[in-house]
């Protein structure tokens, strides 16, 4: 009788501490890649990007074939489902703050983290299914050669690889883009929405395959729990504790208002939009690839599309423009760069008609920023720690301010936002 899989949730004997063996993935590759080659035991892998995600190990293969072909890629990423980020996350919580991760909420999240892992990696293996057939070089989707789902049968081998963008870095939410250097990622969201609302019939069975937004709404209500919002607000009160303090009590006694997820997640019903769009669900600064020359930089992938669902068409921007460009720069300009979204957006429809309006867009974005921007302050907190501590202290200290900046921003406009929201609902 075979013992029970180990948890996906536990340190595993195969590659880099997880469940995954060389032998797991070369029977990926025969199965789906069409080849008899394997990689050899003598390919190079290194863990790349730790402190970028929370939910995978990311590694990069220059491989080594059995049977050489220029067929075969020299480099690729394997991406496999891993608890290590999350693991330390949680024993960091509770070294700073005990009393808010007890016992008992420690359960609840491996509980639900054991659950959700699975869930969102066979979530972005149906993405990558339905983009696949879209064929589109805008779309910034990386290659995907091989792949595993997690079910019954499987369930702790989940992994992906995929193409290696040579020269490819991650620019950080510690990092300041400029509103010229996002436009191909407008570009590429705008076309993703606009070939989200063909009509064929193979494109609408396959959209079957994602949900309208079951794990993306599981996971942010889970983040935003009363233990999580607590943590968040804690974290971000520390950031800067005499300049924030104040504020974050403020919004932190009105966060069951701000809190309104009946109304964030049916927001088109909400301001009468006809039709969900095709949506990333987690298009923050950390995944983009970039690729720099002589300090000018281009986004040359978008990544990680395990929350990606049918919704709202200004949930992407919120997270792309709190996460990249200055916080100063986005309030003096994001009216114009959803102006230039949109026209992306009609240009992509072509004569196809559009199911929201700009004005709807701008106020979608008003709408859902407060819930939107409550969900990204981690992504300003234990995601940008683990990695100022690998850092110079002067480097750190720049970035630090960064970070800073964006904050006071997100905060000051979740408060704008949170009034303009009770506004607009009571005049309604």
């Amino acid at each position: 009788m075979s013992a029970n899989p180990l948890s996906i949730l536990q340190p595993g004997t195969g590659l880099f501490n997880t469940h995954v063996t060389l032998f797991d993935v070369n029977k990926a590759i025969k199965e789906q890649m069409s080849t008899e080659s394997e990689l050899t035991a003598e390919s190079k892998m290194e863990v790349i990007g730790d402190g970028n995600g929370f939910s995978s190990r990311v590694l990069l293969i220059s491989c080594n074939w059995t049977i050489p072909s220029a067929h075969l890629p020299k480099k690729l990423i394997l991406k496999i489902v891993s608890f290590v980020h999350i693991q330390a996350l949680i024993d960091k919580g509770k070294q700073q703050n005990a009393s808010l991760i007890t016992k008992e909420v420690e359960e609840q999240m491996y509980a639900y983290f054991e659950s959700s892992c699975k869930k969102m990696h066979n979530q972005e293996m149906n993405f990558y299914e339905v983009a696949g057939k879209f064929n589109s070089k805008t779309l910034l989707i990386p290659k995907v050669y091989f792949y595993t789902k997690l079910d019954e049968k499987n369930s702790n081998k989940g992994f992906i690889g995929m193409e290696y963008v040579e020269g490819s870095i991650v620019r950080h939410s510690y990092d300041t883009c400029t509103i010229e250097e996002i436009q191909p990622i407008l570009r590429a969201i705008a076309k993703l929405q606009a070939l989200s609302l063909q009509n064929p019939a193979e494109i609408s069975k396959d959209l079957q395959k994602i949900d309208n937004g079951a794990i993306f709404q599981e996971t942010l209500k889970m983040m935003l729990s009363e233990s999580g919002i607590k943590g968040i607000f804690e974290q971000c009160r520390n950031l800067e504790r005499s300049r924030f303090g104040e504020k974050v009590d403020r919004i932190e006694e009105k966060r069951n208002e701000i809190l309104d997820f009946e109304k964030a997640f049916n927001l088109n019903k909400v301001v009468g939009i006809k039709q969900n769009v095709l949506c990333h669900g987690d298009l923050w600064a950390a995944n983009f690839l970039w690729t720099e020359n002589n300090g000018v930089f281009c986004a040359t992938r978008i990544v990680d599309y395990q929350m990606s669902h049918l919704g709202n068409p200004a949930e992407d921007l919120v997270r792309l423009l709190v996460s990249t460009i200055t916080g100063a720069d986005r309030q003096a300009h994001w009216q114009q760069i959803l102006e230039q979204f949109y026209s992306y957006f009609l240009n992509e429809l072509g004569s196809g008609e559009a199911p929201y309006t700009l004005e709807q867009l701008k106020l979608s974005f008003k709408l859902y920023f407060p819930v939107g921007a409550l969900a990204l302050l981690p992504l300003f907190g234990p995601a940008v720690d683990a990695k100022l501590e690998g850092m110079d202290s002067e480097k750190a200290e720049k970035c630090r301010h960064v970070v800073i900046e964006k904050v006071a921003c997100l905060l000051d406009d979740l408060e704008k936002y949170h009034k303009f929201s009770k506004r607009y609902f009571q005049e309604k």
